[in-house]
């Protein structure tokens, strides 16, 4: 997984949006006004004013702000899916970083069961792996050592449990 910056993702202020938008429109705008865009269009309607051009231009005019609006939109509904995509990718970063795994082979007394750590040291089956995973242990008997521990409670109690161990 690569390592992603969140603050990179951060969605833009509004205000930027609209500052965006803006800025193109007034360069627009300038550009327009100085090969006389403007001036050439409407020298071209009254020319062909039987072609009724000015509602054409009317109708693209509108069909091209709606169109610059909704691209607007877009843009901030992008930005922010990539904002919460890139949080849950951080996420289960985070999550996967806490996963603890037991890997390898363990060194197991044959005769107490308990296992030998890296460093040397010799713990209780239940404590190691409680330490080094998220398992939690509740001990209980099976229903093979419970006979052989308790065989006057057991045999009234546990008479119908098939052995399991």
């Amino acid at each position: 997984m690569r390592n992603h910056n969140i603050a990179q993702d951060k969605p833009r202020n509004h205000s930027w949006d609209i500052a965006i938008v803006t800025t193109i429109a007034i360069i627009a705008f300038i550009l327009s006004a100085y090969y006389d865009a403007l001036e050439y269009l409407v020298e071209f309607t009254r020319k062909h004013e039987h072609w009724q051009l000015d509602e054409f231009i009317t109708v693209s005019l509108v069909l091209v702000f709606v169109l610059a609006c909704y691209s607007v939109y877009r843009w901030r509904q992008l930005n922010a899916m990539n904002h919460l995509i890139s949080k849950k990718n951080d996420d289960l970063q985070q999550a996967f970083g806490e996963i603890k795994q037991l890997k390898g082979i363990l060194p197991i007394c044959a005769s107490c069961k308990k296992i030998r750590d890296d460093n040397g040291y010799w713990h209780q089956v239940e404590s190691y792996v409680r330490d080094h995973t998220e398992a939690e242990f509740s001990h209980g008997l099976c229903p093979e050592c419970a006979k052989k521990l308790y065989p006057q409670i057991v045999l009234d109690e546990y008479s119908d449990i098939p052995p399991s161990c």
